[in-house]
């Protein structure tokens, strides 16, 4: 089963390499990142029950606005 499986993965790269797919992006277009941007009621349910993970949302968006390469 787990040999199939190793096999089917790779003939799908393979097929995917062959196919030809090419993205019409620039460089930076999509550069792994994006503004975080829950709701209202989100917002207030993670900041009530999730300090850190709050946190680290705000700390997120902060790098997001300083650099160009993220999505806003």
């Amino acid at each position: 089963m787990l040999k199939s499986a190793a096999w089917m993965i790779v003939l799908f790269a393979l097929s995917s390499g062959a196919s030809g797919c090419q993205s019409k992006a620039g460089v930076n277009d999509g550069a792994g990142f994006a503004l975080l941007t829950p709701s209202a009621e989100t917002r207030s349910f993670i900041i009530a029950n999730d300090r850190p993970f709050a946190e680290q949302v705000a700390g997120h968006n902060r790098t997001c606005m300083a650099l160009p390469a993220c999505t806003k």
